[in-house]
C-alpha cells in the first residue's frame, strides 16, 4: 500500500492560539491531536508520527564547494513545519478523506505527499 507524509505547517493562527491559550486549552489541543492520531493507528493507517521541537533545528546549505549550517528554521513565510505523520493509503482520495477532521486544520494547514517507492 502507497506511504504518505503528511506534514503540518503552523501558521499565525496557531500563534495566536498559543500566545493565548491556558494550560488547559494546550492539553484539550494535544488530547484532539492524541484521539485523531490513535483512531488511524487502530485502523491500520498510521505508521508513525512525531512532533517537531519549535524553534530549533539546523538549516544545512552547500555553497561555494562548501557546507554551510545554521540555526534553523528561520523561513520567510509565516509557516513552520510542526510535525508530521506517515499514513498508509489506497491514493491521494484516500489520503484526503483520512485527514479530512484532522485537528490541525483549525490552526494551520497539512501537506499531503506520496512517498516515491523504489
Amino acid at each position: 500500500m502507497p506511504k504518505y507524509l503528511l506534514i503540518a505547517r503552523d501558521g499565525e493562527e496557531w500563534e495566536t492560539f498559543a500566545a493565548q491559550a491556558t494550560p488547559a486549552d494546550i492539553e484539550a489541543c494535544i488530547g484532539r491531536y492524541i484521539e485523531w492520531s490513535e483512531r488511524l493507528r487502530s485502523q491500520g493507517k498510521l505508521i508513525t508520527s512525531e512532533k517537531l521541537k519549535e524553534g530549533e533545528g539546523r538549516v544545512v546549505r552547500a555553497e561555494r564547494g562548501a557546507v554551510r549550517v545554521t540555526d534553523g528554521p528561520h523561513v520567510a513565510s509565516k509557516e513552520v513545519i510542526g510535525g508530521f505523520w506517515l499514513l498508509e493509503a489506497d491514493s491521494y482520495d484516500d489520503g484526503v478523506e483520512l485527514i479530512r477532521d484532522h485537528p490541525h486544520l483549525e490552526w494551520g494547514t497539512l501537506e499531503l505527499r506520496q512517498i516515491e517507492e523504489f
